[in-house]
């Protein structure tokens, strides 16, 4: 197969830009040391953000890439508000020397999501995938003068070593069963079917490939058994890094995810031995993924690694709606995505600025905002409900599609009526952990010495249009109801 025939280098035009824009930022940052490092920021956020607009309006808007790009472009600008703490941990004291790359590098990785919408083969799947990660790597441990950022740099190398070692067998496993890279209904048919020789033993071949290919998207999207690298990454990675690795790198691995999953539609019906034994696994996922992400959260008390279990926990709800196999599940699992990516990039925003004027990252740092600054905290309040899904909020109506996928499986499945409950409880515990925040910025007096919060311009207006954002897409399809 000649994979270079299936591709265009329009496809490849926003990816392109983006990779000239990081290597000009590197080229300015040796060339020009006395540049401030925070207009890198405001240039390589304005550089995503120009790259989602065409993607968005393009022939074939994309979705998902677009989301990614906004998502690279506001943990960027994360950094804007983060210039302090991002001097003292990589050169110590107020020097920016050697903080370029630091904004250079997350335009490689978004450079990699948007190739990876556009894979149609495994190969450009895989070498996408690895642009993303060997950028991530590095982002995570970036910060040379913090012991956990070293140490959630070295975690995330050593395991995502692993699961990239898994997706290269199985790359390899499936050429080897099927004879082509391609990713497609012809191809699973024909593996399944034994292929010409109707081989029972290839299509138990092609399956095992198949299974270790879930397994290295598995990784990318935190689901269990393949999430123990979130909470320590999440904790001891950057702010920026984390709030691009939450967001962005999970929306990667839900595009690896669907590319994976589509070319088995036909089989996903009634009746059909593969199609079962596919929507089991994929139920037995989510529950554990819902079950761990969810009871791991409870007992958090630092944000930060809170916000990892529930990057987990999310990741299991958005799994739900890959147990209906149809064309709606590109736009399913990005309405998710949309919800999850403003709740958690507006929620780091606060994280960060928190970090900057008080030192630390535990939930006690957000006690009594509710009086020091009362907008602020409804703000925060705001994107933390709607990640608990209360109604009115964007949260709630995504949950709720993923409740009615649930009930949809359950219809078409004999056998996994026991998922729904585990997605009633593991909802009621999200509200008890997320509501710790809320509980803290109003219900807590602040700690000795802890004064109200000069929030940042760029924060302030991340904050507003993300809460403004959640309420207006929660209630919109109400009042288009009710209309």
């Amino acid at each position: 197969m000649n994979i270079v025939s299936t591709y265009t280098w329009c496809q490849f035009a926003p990816a392109f830009a983006l990779v000239g824009l990081a290597a000009l930022l590197i080229l300015a940052d040796a060339l020009l040391p006395r540049l401030p490092k925070r207009t890198f920021a405001f240039i390589g956020a304005m550089g995503c953000f120009v790259a989602s607009y065409f993607l968005y309006t393009g022939s074939q808007p994309d979705f998902l890439g677009c989301i990614a790009a906004v998502a690279t472009g506001l943990s960027i600008l994360l950094a804007f508000d983060y210039t302090k703490i991002c001097c003292e941990s990589i050169a110590g004291g107020s020097s920016e020397e050697g903080t370029g790359e630091f904004y250079a590098l997350p335009l490689v990785a978004c450079a990699g999501i948007l190739s990876l919408t556009q894979a149609r083969d495994l190969v450009m799947l895989f070498v996408s995938l690895e642009v993303i990660t060997l950028s991530s790597y590095v982002l995570a441990g970036y910060f040379r003068r913090n012991q956990g950022s070293i140490e959630a740099g070295i975690k995330y190398l050593v395991l995502g070593a692993m699961s990239t070692g898994i997706l290269v067998y199985g790359t390899a496993w499936y050429f080897g069963m099927v004879g082509t890279f391609t990713l497609g209904h012809e191809v699973v048919f024909s593996a399944i079917k034994g292929g010409v020789a109707s081989s029972p033993t290839l299509a138990v071949g092609f399956l095992v490939a198949t299974a270790m290919l879930f397994a290295g998207a598995f990784f990318k999207i935190g689901a269990a058994p393949m999430h123990v690298w979130i909470p320590d990454v999440y904790q001891g990675a950057p702010t920026p890094t984390t709030a691009f690795l939450a967001v962005a790198s999970k929306t990667a691995g839900f595009i690896v995810l669907c590319a994976l999953v589509l070319p088995f539609a036909p089989f996903c019906v009634p009746g059909s031995l593969i199609g079962k034994l596919f929507i089991w696994c994929f139920a037995l996922v989510a529950a554990a993924t819902l079950i761990i992400g969810n009871m791991g959260a409870i007992r958090q008390t630092n944000i930060k690694r809170l916000l990892g279990y529930s990057s987990i926990a999310q990741a299991g709800f958005i799994m739900v709606f890959f147990l209906n196999v149809n064309g709606l599940l590109d736009n399913l699992v990005g309405q998710y995505l949309l919800a999850y990516a403003l709740s958690t990039l507006a929620a780091f925003y606060a994280v960060a600025m928190v970090r900057t004027q008080r030192g630390s990252e535990e939930i006690a740092a957000f006690r009594g905002l509710g009086k020091s600054n009362p907008r602020t905290a409804f703000l925060i309040t705001v994107c933390f409900a709607s990640l608990a899904g209360v109604p009115l909020t964007m949260g709630f109506m995504v949950k709720m599609y993923s409740f009615v996928a649930a009930i949809t499986a359950m219809g078409n499945w004999a056998g996994i009526c026991w998922l729904l409950p585990i997605m009633v409880i593991t909802a009621a515990m999200g509200f008890y952990y997320y509501f710790k925040v809320i509980r803290a910025m109003y219900w807590e007096q602040a700690q000795p010495g802890h004064k109200a919060l000069q929030v940042p311009v760029c924060t302030g207006i991340v904050l507003t249009l993300c809460a403004l954002a959640l309420i207006y897409l929660g209630t919109m399809p109400l009042l288009v109801s009710l209309g």
